[in-house]
């Protein structure tokens, strides 16, 4: 029979009767298992009849002193049958003899469970420790239970947290390049062969000639400055100011070199630089050298046996000399003998100080440096406002056609690195190309026109990076893979737009290849064979390297194409309404 430990307390909290509970208890109960029942468990019963059992129940007595939920070993372990009524009666008549020892031992035994040593017995000392146990187990696990919830949740949360930022970094990255990468509007499109033409023919070419009376200046100009230039170094005895050219129309290039008994010798680069300037060039170091006497132990060689005659050797017997490295020289880096790139600008700049305060009374105008960093960069401003920018640069002979330069924000780390110079030669490749192109094609007339787009936009937002030659460059690979019949006059629109898509994909890739380094084409321009066998050079490696300068050169070229429409148009419209020009 299955009795619910939960009605059996609160049947003895109400009766403190054990007869009263339904259906009657017994002495010996033995729980289920091996843990404390629970509410719904039931107690598994079995009746062994004992006198004593009814002398409780005739006289109704409990013991208030017992614990509830508690009882002795004889009184509170019972047991639950179906013929207790029949067991009952037979107890009732076996006589007053019998009835008065049952009475002794009920006291006998009420006795002992009053008695303090038998109130606690082995079957509570038992049920209590498995209570225990019991509990803390239950609390062992509870604590295991809610702390595997919280690092559930914990884990969760932190999960959530990270893809979260994950998410949202790659999409502001996703977005930050969409904004700077490199795309054109399917809306915007170029003008029309007429309107290119017209626009060639107005602005271009007009801008051109304007160019070309500047040019004329400037040369003149350029002549005295250089005359003074010159006059300042022979006084100071520096370096030596040799010649001029005008590259383009506003780029004039100075060689110099220095005085005796130096000398020069230009080495190209070998070994790789940790610099991002030098792989979207060739680059070189100029070695400064000494020509020094060979001592043969005689005084006349001494340096100051100016006024000595020597007895055995003549004047005519030239003493033996060497040629050395001269190191820590004014011009060259510290403790090496090659040239520096710093040092050359600041000497320059000092020199066309000194030269234009010597011939600037025969002048209207000022005259004044726009860049520090960069040597040469000058301006002209006359009294009526209007101004000329242009580059007067120092250079060294590589060879006749070929020379290095200084390149502008260049570091410190690379400061005896000069970039060579190979205008010379993609001029004549460029020529050399346009041989079999058709009559009155228009090559000329795109790279002009992009030329002059690029420039509007310089004047408008500022220089960035990208530069004439990149759109030159980007010319020069199409002619080699476009056929001769797709340069025809017609093509011109078609023309022009390959080329602004072509610098489109090589901003989009940060790759531009120089096309005579490493080209053995490029031999038949003359030029040297270490230049032709030399590893390809990436114009836009820079681009790679320096992210605010890939940035702005994209913005700059978006904004340039978008604006070509509209700036065509004013340009050959408003001055058919008798609009005043931009040009």
């Amino acid at each position: 029979m299955v009795v619910c430990p939960v009605c059996l307390c609160v049947a003895l909290r109400q009766t403190g009767d054990l007869s009263k509970v339904t259906p009657p208890l017994a002495r010996n109960v033995s729980w289920v298992g091996t843990s404390r029942p629970h509410l719904g468990q039931g107690v598994q019963v079995s009746y062994e009849p004992l006198d004593t059992d009814v002398a409780v129940a005739e006289r109704g007595t409990f013991d208030p002193k017992l614990p509830v939920g508690h009882m002795t070993s004889k009184s509170a372990t019972v047991n639950l049958t179906e013929n207790l009524d029949n067991q009952e009666g037979e107890d009732f008549s076996s006589g007053s003899s019998e009835q008065d020892s049952l009475q002794g031992h009920y006291e006998k035994s009420e006795g002992a469970a009053i008695h303090p040593k038998d109130r606690d017995s082995p079957a509570s000392h038992v049920y209590s420790k498995m209570e225990n146990e019991t509990s803390e187990k239950g609390i062992a696990e509870w604590e295991r239970d809610y702390l595997w919830y919280i690092w559930n949740t914990f884990s969760i949360i932190s999960i959530m947290r990270f893809f979260r930022k994950y998410l949202k970094r790659n999409l502001q990255t996703d977005q930050e390049e969409t904004r700077i990468s490199p795309r054109r509007s399917p809306k915007v499109s170029l003008p029309d062969v007429e309107t290119l033409q017209s626009f060639y023919a107005q602005c271009v070419q007009a801008s051109a000639e304007k160019m070309l009376r500047e040019k004329g200046f400037l040369e003149g100009f350029a002549h005295d400055l250089l005359e003074a230039m010159r006059t300042v170094c022979e006084n100071n005895g520096s370096m030596l100011i040799e010649d001029f050219q005008m590259v383009k129309e506003r780029d004039i290039i100075v060689h110099f070199a220095p005085c005796k008994p130096y000398s020069v010798r230009c080495l190209l680069r070998n070994n790789p630089v940790s610099d991002p300037l030098l792989y979207t060039q060739v680059c070189g170091q100029i070695k400064l050298l000494k020509e020094e006497k060979v001592p043969n132990g005689c005084p006349c060689q001494s340096a100051d046996a100016d006024d000595m005659v020597c007895l055995v050797h003549s004047e005519s017997d030239k003493a033996k000399t060497k040629v050395v490295d001269a190191f820590n020289e004014p011009l060259c880096s510290k403790n090496t003998p090659f040239l520096s790139k710093s040092k050359i600008t600041r000497w320059f700049q000092n020199t066309v100080k000194q030269a234009w305060a010597q011939i600037s009374h025969k002048y209207e105008f000022e005259l004044s440096i726009r860049y520090v960093e960069t040597p040469g960069a000058l301006v002209v401003r006359f009294k009526s406002g209007k101004k000329i920018n242009f580059s007067l640069k120092p250079v060294v002979k590589f060879n006749t056609e070929a020379h290095f330069c200084i390149t502008p924000w260049s570091s410190r780390d690379v400061d005896t690195f000069w970039a060579l110079s190979l205008s010379v030669y993609e001029d004549r490749l460029l020529e050399h190309l346009s041989k079999r192109l058709p009559v009155n094609s228009c090559r000329d007339q795109i790279l002009e026109i992009a030329f002059f787009l690029h420039r509007r936009q310089e004047a408008l937002a500022g220089k960035t990076a990208l530069k004439d030659i990149h759109f030159k460059m980007a010319l020069m690979h199409l002619l080699m893979a476009k056929k001769t019949s797709q340069w025809q006059p017609n093509f011109a629109t078609c023309r022009l737009q390959d080329l602004l898509s072509f610098v489109e994909e090589s901003l989009k890739r940060k790759h531009l290849t120089h096309i005579l380094v490493g080209n053995p084409l490029a031999e038949v321009t003359g030029l040297p064979k270490e230049i032709c066998r030399a590893k390809p050079v990436n114009l836009f490696h820079l681009f790679v390297e320096d992210d605010c300068a890939y940035k702005n050169a994209v913005m700059h070229f978006q904004e340039m194409f978008q604006n070509a429409h509209m700036l065509i148009h004013e340009y050959v419209v408003q001055p058919q309404v008798g609009t005043k020009s931009f040009a």
